[in-house]
């Protein structure tokens, strides 16, 4: 019903190939490339179907490990989630390591016992220059990688001092960016089945990472300290997958692709309770005038036609609940958090208008 071309503006988008009838249901993301629920809200959401009921805690956890931060609401959740998201047994301990690793940093710092790599890399006179940007970031690989550190935390005293004690919006990203580690090491063997959309199609999408940090300098400290502890935690094995390129990936195409977990029904009391990459969902561009609804089922997201569409048109999104906004206060919202200028019919009327 659509193909994926690149648009007159810039980047790619959907176009359909044929008249699509009001309705239709044009795609499904079936899972999400990689995904992390909030530290805040880990017990309450469930792991496999992003269940979420007011605050309550789930009481099923994963059988067989002691903490891997996975909560589920059913049983049958948890046996979906073994079976789709980690049917090679791979994910689960690099989550428990992670799990353990701070808890162990939390107790180092609450007992004033500083971590050897608890420094500051950006100063008040540092330059955001890309320039700047890479060399600090080549420093970062350099310095790891002469301190190589590759055994598991728990089972190495020596190595405690080196794993940092993370913010929780750190701890997210650490999470988030682990399991895209996990999905490339395994598609990096020809005899493991990836169900999953390949790291080449991901790494496909735009990354914005600069404007990220222009917007939010301190991000840059924070992504580095996620690489770190990474470096510091994640298995001997995945170790070459674990670089500043690839954690740059993850976190420089999650800040402008990523879909919301939201709780549902959506409204504009809805909190959000995680962030989820569809890979395949992204090629869908934004409009203020939109022809296609996104919607959260469980794990799944929906594309679905909202008035009928033209062959050849563009089948658009709408990024956020933002179409009753003034149009000004849309272009804002838009260039601030997604580092475009729309220029959609509808804006471009209204602007025309307010002129």
């Amino acid at each position: 019903m659509f193909e994926i071309r690149p648009t007159t503006y810039s980047g790619r988008g959907c176009f359909a190939t044929c008249a699509i009838p009001r309705g239709t249901l044009v795609h499904i993301a079936t899972t999400p490339f990689t995904a992390v629920i909030f530290r805040d809200f880990r017990k309450e959401v469930c792991a496999y179907c992003f269940a979420y009921e007011l605050g309550r805690e789930w009481k099923v956890r994963l059988r067989g490990t002691e903490s891997a931060g996975l909560w589920f609401c059913s049983e049958s959740c948890q046996e979906q989630w073994v079976n789709e998201e980690d049917p090679s047994c791979e994910l689960v301990p690099v989550l428990e390591v992670i799990e353990q690793a701070v808890a162990i940093a939390r107790r180092k710092l609450q007992s004033s016992k500083a971590g050897e790599y608890d420094e500051d890399f950006v100063h008040e006179d540092f330059s955001f220059e890309s320039d700047a940007i890479e060399k600090l970031w080549e420093h970062v690989e350099g310095l790891v990688t002469a301190n190589s550190v590759t055994a598991n935390p728990l089972r190495n005293p020596t190595l405690k001092n080196r794993v940092l004690a993370l913010e929780d919006i750190e701890y997210d990203s650490a999470r988030l960016v682990a399991v895209a580690i996990v999905r490339l090491y395994l598609e990096s063997h020809p005899t493991c089945t990836v169900p999953w959309f390949t790291w080449n199609g991901f790494s496909g999408l735009e990354s914005h990472e600069k404007d990220l940090i222009n917007r939010l300098p301190a991000l840059l400290e924070s992504h580095i300290r996620v690489f770190i502890f990474l470096k510091a935690t994640m298995p001997k094995k995945l170790q070459p997958f674990v670089t500043t390129a690839n954690v740059r990936a993850v976190l420089g195409r999650e800040s402008a692709n990523a879909f919301g977990i939201w709780q549902l029904p959506l409204n504009s009391e809805s909190e959000c309770l995680g962030s989820s990459i569809f890979p395949s969902g992204s090629y869908f561009n934004h409009s203020c005038d939109p022809n296609v609804i996104k919607t959260r089922t469980g794990r799944q997201m929906h594309f679905t036609t909202s008035r009928a569409v033209r062959e050849g048109e563009e089948l658009c999104i709408s990024y956020g609940m933002m179409l009753k906004m003034p149009v000004q206060a849309r272009l804002d919202l838009l260039q601030e958090q997604w580092y475009f200028k729309c220029g959609c019919s509808r804006c471009t009327a209204e602007l025309a208008t307010a002129a």
